[in-house]
Order: structure tokens, then sequence, then C-alpha cells
């Protein structure tokens, strides 16, 4: 069932609002107004369908700092799942012709991931996306590199070591394939879906340096989009709180539910309508999380009851577990 979001109830009462306000300017100014306006509005959208071309970068032009322009599509959709991993974090980002994944969970559970792709036809993976280092992340990573053909792989800078790891950098190697370590703020599309990755902005944290060097990611399709927080503890959600454009209408909670001194600001910053949260029946997600989402109107979902499909297009939400 496509549901309705806070943003989208706003978006249609203000929209209400200003017919009405225009009914009575109408009525009030007569023809010749209604005829200025008209050629008002017709010099307004030629200046913006001229100001449209000279945005779209030339092949010659270095696109380093450009902006891209992108064809508008509301048929678009983006399917995200949610695996039940335990408190693991694996994400699927498909549209129809781009697959995305963020983080792999454990090694151990590595299959699942591969099976699930297999299962969907996927072949490549235009990009994996892996938050942080700790086991719950990158410990699938591998089987991915193995069996499926990799684009891009994005990653934070490497503040551990592991078996994980190791397994991980191999895989690299042997697939002949070198990571982005993204130290800046970084985006890229695919199709109408945008991707902006946001880095840690320190190498030097004085607790959980691991999960607070994570990469966060914003996913957005039209007047949707879901904020993917890695295992952010509270220097990490710090940096958030001071960071622009972070609102969505989802929030994969971070550090699978486990309370931070911030945790609520981030939830009242963020001002999602759902909450994903990966936990495990023996590593659950803590009650007071639980509390501060629902104190401020957020329905969640626990993939510790069994996978999330998340289906996005420019104006809707559909949830199914």
């Amino acid at each position: 069932m496509k549901k309705t979001t806070k943003r989208q109830k706003l978006h249609r009462i203000t929209g209400l609002v200003l017919s009405i306000f225009m009914l009575i300017s109408v009525a009030g100014c007569g023809r010749a107004n209604i005829q200025e306006n008209q050629t008002a509005e017709t010099q307004t959208a030629e200046t913006q369908t001229a100001d449209a071309q000279e945005a779209v970068p030339s092949s010659e032009t270095d696109t380093s700092s450009q902006q891209v322009v992108t064809t508008s599509d509301s048929t678009q959709v983006l399917t995200i799942t949610c695996l039940k991993e335990g408190a693991a974090d694996a994400f699927v980002l498909m549209t129809q012709d781009h697959v995305t994944i963020i983080d792999t969970g454990l090694e151990k559970k590595a299959d699942k991931l591969v099976e699930f792709l297999t299962e969907q036809g996927v072949t490549k993976v235009d990009e994996l996306i892996i938050t942080h280092y700790d086991k719950d992340h990158v410990g699938g990573a591998d089987h991915i590199i193995d069996e499926f053909e990799v684009g891009c792989v994005y990653t934070t800078y490497q503040s551990k070591e592991s078996d994980d790891i190791t397994s991980y950098l191999a895989a690299l190697t042997n697939a002949g394939l070198s990571e982005t370590v993204v130290t800046q703020e970084a985006s890229f599309n695919a199709g109408d879906v945008s991707f902006t990755i946001y880095p840690p902005q320190s190498r030097a944290y004085m607790d959980s340096e691991s999960n607070n060097s994570s990469l966060v990611i914003k996913v957005s399709l039209g007047e949707n989009s879901m904020l993917f927080a890695g295992d952010a503890e509270e220097e990490r959600i710090k940096e958030l709180l001071a960071t622009s454009d972070l609102q969505s209408t989802i929030l994969k909670v971070p550090h699978h539910g486990r309370l931070a001194a911030n945790t609520a600001q981030l939830v009242e910053y963020v001002d999602p309508d759902y909450a994903i949260i990966t936990s495990g029946n023996s590593e659950t997600e803590d009650q007071e999380v639980l509390d501060i989402l629902s104190e401020n109107g957020v329905e969640t979902y626990l993939t510790k009851d069994g996978n999330i499909t998340i289906t996005l297009t420019a104006d809707s939400v559909d949830i199914v577990q």
C-alpha cells in the first residue's frame, strides 16, 4: 500500500491554499491582469529553459566540479531491500538498470546476500559502498567481489585490521579493482536517483573510531529520500547535526538502534516518517531509541522481524515486511 508522508500532506495543503488565493486574485484583477500574468509566466519559462540549456555541461569542459543535469522520469522506481542479517547491515538498492550495495553484513551470512542478488538476476553491482570496516559491514564484501562484476567501490579510511578486511582487500586485488576512500562529500546519479556520500570529518575519534569513521549516505528520488547513518556514535552524530540537507523520509538508525547521548537530536534533525533498525534477537535495539522514534511520530521497522522491502517513487513510499 502506498503511504502518504507528513511532507506530502503539507505540500497538498499548501497547494490548496495557493489555489484559493489565486482564484481571489483573478476575480479582483480582471482579464487584463490575467493576460499580463500569462505573458510574465511565458517569459519566465523561456528564461528557465535558456538557463537549463546553459547548465548542461560541455564535453570539452572539465566536469570535476560541474552539476549533473538529468531528465526527470516520474515513473522511475527505486527498490531498497534491507536484509535480515542480525545486528549487521546489508542493503541492496535497485532500479531497472542499476544496482548499489551499501554494506555486506557478516561473512557467515554472505551466501544469503549472494543468493538474493542471484534471484534478482543481478550480474553487475554498479557501486559497492562499505560504510566502515567492522565485520558486520565488510564481512561479505569479498563474496560480492568474487561472484559479481563490480563497478566502483567506495569506503572510508581503514582504522583497524581483521581477517574480514584482509579477505576483502585480496578480493579487490584479484578482481583488478581499487577502492575509493571518500574524504570529501561525493555524489553520483542513477537516472533520477541521487546518491550523496558524507565522509567522516576527522581521522581520530576519542571513542569507537571504527564506528565513528562511518560513511553516511543520502539516497533521494523526487521528494523522498533515505539516510543511511552507518554505525555513527556520539562524535559522528555531532558532525551530522552540523551537516545541511540531511532531512529524509526514512532513517536507517545508526549503530543498530543503540542509544547515544544525541540520538534524540539526530531523529529530530533528520525528521523521518519511517525508521529502519538492523538488530538481532541476541543483539537487540535499545528501548530508549524506540521511545524516541515513537515520540517523534516515526513508524519503525526492525530487520530482526524479517527482510524489509522499500519501494520509492518520486512521490510515494511503500514498505513491506
